[in-house]
């Protein structure tokens, strides 16, 4: 795929910029998930082996060169992948990339030895989730594998209340993961299981609240800078962003309509693994 740079690189500076600032684990793949991924990608690895990526995750990307895949990645958003090409640590000449949508496309039926991804299905509307998943097992070899990330959340909320919230993040260090994970807090609070919706507006409805004026003034310092992080990337840069979280039981119950769940990964080095695991899943 050919890009005009002259016309583009603006806005997909600007994403590899909020990329590599903003996100981190758990939005991100930690160390202890990208070493799994490469594990999970070795341990199926055979004689000309293709694999396609949903989305343009770098870390998934990077795995599939040092095993020597032959790589096709498909995503929607050109300016996305133009942003996550910039930060590659290593490119691959063989790689092609392809400017379609994951649920209507080009691809050919049964022509993937693994598919694999990084939250993809949180992407996707939840009553489009089957589709998708057919999709997936459309493009796979019979018996292929699926290998990804889930988002979902939990039955029983960690806090009760916002007080309870925002005394845990008192404790911790204003940093950007700090920040993210407060809005991943703020989303599993103010989440609604009738439509699955993980959005950033509700969130920023709750903190409208907790402002004096035009800023935080609790007694916390360290409250502060995180909940201004939070404030001035997540809930005005990224206010429109919707993703899609079910409970975690009902994410396996449709998945396990089309794939058989093989293995089930929780990352030492995230604290939210258990709703963030990894699956490594068979085709049925």
């Amino acid at each position: 795929m050919k890009e005009d740079i002259k016309t583009t690189s603006a806005p997909w500076k600007q994403i590899a910029n909020m990329w590599n600032t903003y996100f981190t684990p758990p939005s991100r793949i930690s160390k202890d998930e990208d070493e799994k991924y490469k594990e999970w990608l070795k341990e199926i690895k055979g004689e000309r082996m293709k694999a396609l990526v949903l989305g343009v995750t770098p870390e998934i990307r990077e795995a599939l060169i040092e095993l020597g895949y032959e790589t096709i990645c498909i995503d929607i958003n050109k300016e996305m992948i133009l942003a996550m090409d910039s930060v590659l640590r290593m490119k691959n000449p063989n790689e092609v990339v392809i400017n379609e949508d994951w649920l209507k496309n080009s691809l050919k039926d049964n022509d993937f030895d693994v598919v694999a991804g990084d939250c993809v299905l949180s992407n996707v509307k939840w009553q489009e989730r089957d589709k998708l998943l057919l999709e997936i097992k459309r493009v796979l070899k019979p018996s292929g594998i699926f290998i990804t990330r889930f988002f979902s959340i939990p039955r029983e909320k960690p806090f009760r209340t916002i007080n309870e919230v925002l005394e845990h993040f008192s404790k911790k260090e204003p940093n950007y993961r700090s920040a993210l994970e407060l809005v991943f807090e703020l989303q599993i609070f103010c989440y609604n299981p009738e439509d699955h919706k993980g959005t950033f507006s509700e969130p920023k409805k709750v903190l409208e609240k907790l402002r004096v004026g035009d800023k935080f003034n609790f007694e916390s310092k360290n409250l502060n800078k995180i909940l201004d992080i939070v404030w001035n990337f997540w809930c005005e840069k990224y206010i429109n962003k919707i993703y899609y979280y079910p409970y975690r039981d009902e994410e396996e119950e449709r998945i396990e309509k089309f794939f058989e769940i093989l293995k089930i990964y929780e990352a030492k080095d995230n604290d939210y693994s258990k709703i963030t695991p990894m699956y490594f899943l068979k085709s049925l």
